[in-house]
């Protein structure tokens, strides 16, 4: 994996991210914090705060290799999703910031037990891949779909708008 590769699967994950957050916005606070009709899925804003902590636990971990722990975020820090955007955006800039410090050696070195940085970072994107998608069922349950979210709509500038 090289590190530019990495760096546009981000780039695919904040917009993918992006649009969940944009639909999320038009829902009702009790729509947002609402127990959704999935077996497993607490409600719409838990999951977006569970997805936020982990890449924001994952970055630190792998950037101070285990030294930093983050405690996960409690959802009542972000009480709607105005200041969950703000907060994301804020971790966006810090993750690209640190992601541009990686060369395609650094992402070949050991993280831990023989894992690579780069398989922990395709670790990361896979888990937040899979919280959007439930992120989706949620918000098309609530009449408010983010539209497509796959890589390749993605590389073709979204042409589903």
């Amino acid at each position: 994996m090289q590190a530019n590769d990495i760096r546009l699967l981000f780039d695919y994950s904040y917009a993918a991210t992006g649009r969940i957050l944009d639909a999320a916005s038009c829902l009702t606070t009790e729509e947002f914090t609402a127990p959704p009709p999935l077996n497993g899925a607490v409600s719409l804003h838990h999951t977006l705060v569970h997805t936020l902590w982990a890449e924001q636990a994952w970055r630190e971990g792998l950037r101070t290799r285990g030294a930093d722990e983050v405690e996960e975020f409690a959802p009542e820090a972000f009480p709607d999703v105005a200041t969950l955007a703000q907060a994301w955006h804020s971790d966006e800039l810090k993750m690209r910031a640190w992601l541009d410090t990686l060369d395609d050696t650094d992402l070949s070195t050991t993280a831990f037990e023989g894992v690579k940085v780069w398989m922990c970072l395709a670790h990361l994107l896979n888990h937040s891949t899979q919280h959007r998608s439930e992120a989706a069922m949620i918000l098309t349950h609530w009449g408010q779909s983010p539209g497509e979210l796959d890589f390749t709509f993605y590389l073709r500038g979204w042409s589903d708008d």
